[in-house]
């Protein structure tokens, strides 16, 4: 049994899934992010929100835009967020929505899901049967701009044609070698990279390239040179791991610095094309 709304509490909402889906496989007994109340379904002709219901005193706006800044809290919160998403994503096709999402009523709700019903129907369909997974590869920048120096023909040919200048000319263009090294290493490692998404671009239905994170952030001793999220259809996925697995043993037996990381299935947070600002 559904509990009743009241003045005193709002509703976070989590995702939306296909109706005919839930009701294939009702999962019950998950605990909310309010550990108060477990997670509902409301169901809304073919589309079911899931959601928990929270204390006003808790999740309110104002309340809220004052508890994300306490880091212990906000981590607390998205990891639980983000653990239910994963929940719902191995049982239904879920269109993700955002931390935070809250609405004041069911009423509310409903008038979001009649706004958005068409396209969320589309994104149902893109995403029913596939996976979004997430690739990054990393390489020892320094590492690598020493193997380009030591290994390119470019480089080899360029120092040929400084060798052949005059003294004078040659201390400028050698001043220049360095630079020249760092752009040619650049544009292999943009190569190699390129070449691995293209390959993954075959087995994908969309993909978002996204910004390389810095050493900080991964706490690597390497450097990311590629961060892709892909949506491939299940049937691919199995394909899609042979072909990653091939390539780090290829990078380990040419004594590549190349290293590859990949995480998933993820609910299709980068593919579902859905935002709502909640109704609270």
């Amino acid at each position: 049994m559904q509990a009743e709304v009241n003045t005193k509490e709002l509703i976070y909402l989590y995702a939306f899934i296909p109706t005919q889906e839930y009701e294939e496989n009702k999962l019950t007994d998950i605990e909310g992010i309010d550990p108060d109340y477990n997670i509902e379904y409301y169901v809304f002709d073919e589309v079911t929100a899931v959601a928990c219901l929270v204390k006003h005193e808790d999740f309110a706006e104002e309340v809220l835009q004052k508890k994300v800044e306490d880091m212990k809290w906000l981590q607390e919160k998205a990891y639980h967020h983000h653990e239910r998403m994963n929940t719902l994503h191995n049982t239904y096709t879920v269109i993700p929505l955002k931390f935070g999402t809250i609405y004041e009523d069911k009423s509310r709700l409903e008038e979001t899901l009649a706004e958005h019903k068409e396209n969320i129907h589309t994104v149902f369909h893109k995403l029913s049967s596939k996976e979004e997974w997430n690739i990054k590869i990393f390489t020892d920048k320094e590492a690598f701009i020493k193997e380009v120096k030591e290994n390119s023909p470019e480089v080899t040919k360029k120092v040929q044609e400084i060798e052949g200048l005059s003294k004078g000319k040659q201390f400028f263009e050698k001043k220049k070698l360095k630079d020249f090294i760092e752009k040619q290493a650049d544009k292999e490692i943009d190569k190699y990279c390129e070449s691995i998404h293209e390959k993954l671009e075959t087995f994908s239905a969309d993909k978002e390239v996204k910004k390389n994170w810095e050493r900080k952030l991964t706490g690597r001793d390497d450097d990311m040179c590629w961060n892709g999220a892909y949506l491939f259809p299940k049937d691919k996925v199995e394909q899609v791991l042979q072909f990653i697995s091939e390539e780090k043993d290829k990078a380990e037996k040419e004594g590549s610095s190349f290293k590859f990381e990949i995480t998933g299935p993820w609910p299709a947070y980068h593919f579902s094309n859905f935002q709502t600002q909640g109704g609270e």
